[in-house]
């Protein structure tokens, strides 16, 4: 039996691809959602996508995306019952697989498809979801919870202070009143840029597309902790999306880096729920990596001291703990 299929779901792939198939794990994700790659005897190749339920979002989506020259996968069939949907293979390898000079010639086109998307009417399901008050305080209190958690695991004595937790709850409300909201991805980072041999990129991981500032999806790629960028790479890109982008306004700058702060923020609790709760270790990396980026956000945003001081007090006692300083 294979890891994450369970005997229903391997029945219904063997009888759509055949009992000699050979089915092998794609990258894993911090998300329970579970893609594997198939390969058959008559060469066709596919993957599927196993959750606990069919997310008929993403398949609403897809189809949205697609009719509006969105590069991402093709649906080919769905299966309620067995929580499997059957797509198009576009590749092995995403964009964290280049070498840094690859990665960065690749930046102006990812530019293009932010503000492609940007620019899209979305469904319904997606208007209705932004990133309020309710979704940005959750994020920031689950990575509080979960650092919480690890600091007792890894016996941590590092603290967040009252005022850096007073500073999160006012960027929460700020972002919460900004007045410009567009559609954004929600997690445009290089694992979900797939090099696809049939076009440029492939798009995956937007069920969960919702309303948010622009500034957004550019937050999320720049500030990416599964590939670190020179910072002066950085302020190049930013500078070219705020000449290009709908925010015109006085505030983007200041907007971006609270934007980051939090996105980085919540970021750095989904690494420390995937060591702590499910214990995989290969997410450590990504723990030291953010907090190298949140120390040059805070700088550059002109943030407490109280904030700076949690961050790199963090990662220094991280980068001597036993269970960090070889990684």
């Amino acid at each position: 039996m294979h890891t994450g299929i369970n005997e229903t779901q391997l029945e219904f792939i063997h009888s759509r691809y055949g009992k000699n198939c050979n089915i092998t794990p794609l990258q894993e994700e911090a998300s329970s959602r579970r893609y594997f790659h198939i390969s058959t005897t008559k060469h066709t190749e596919e993957v599927v996508c196993i959750d606990e339920t069919v997310n008929e979002e993403f398949i609403v989506l897809s189809q949205f995306l697609a009719e509006n020259g969105i590069h991402v996968p093709k649906i080919f069939e769905k299966n309620e019952t067995v929580g499997i949907i059957c797509m198009s293979f576009e590749g092995k390898l995403d964009y964290s697989s280049y070498n840094l000079t690859e990665y960065q010639s690749h930046f102006t086109n990812l530019i293009e498809l932010i503000l492609k998307l940007q620019t899209l009417n979305p469904p319904g399901f997606v208007k209705t979801r932004k990133f309020d008050t309710e979704k940005l305080s959750f994020e920031t209190n689950l990575t509080i919870e979960k650092f919480n958690a690890f600091k007792e695991i890894y016996k941590i004595k590092t603290s967040l202070t009252n005022e850096a937790l007073a500073f999160l709850e006012e960027t929460v409300g700020y972002l919460n009143q900004y007045p410009i909201n567009v559609f954004t991805h929600r997690d445009f980072h290089c694992r979900n840029l797939l090099r696809s041999p049939n076009s440029e990129y492939v798009l995956i991981d937007y069920q969960d597309a919702r309303m948010g500032v622009p500034q957004y999806d550019l937050a999320s790629i720049l500030y990416d902790a599964y590939y670190p960028l020179p910072r002066e790479f950085r302020t190049k890109i930013l500078k070219y999306f705020e000449e290009r982008n709908i925010d015109q306004t006085k505030k983007f700058k200041d907007t971006f880096y609270l934007q980051a702060l939090q996105r980085s923020f919540k970021a750095l609790g989904t690494y420390f729920r995937m060591v702590t709760d499910h214990k995989k270790d290969k997410f450590k990396p990504s723990i030291v990596s953010c907090l190298n980026q949140l120390e040059e956000i805070i700088q550059l945003g002109m943030f407490p001291d109280s904030l700076f001081i949690f961050v790199r007090s963090l990662r220094d006692e991280l980068i001597l703990h036993k269970d960090f300083k070889k990684l």
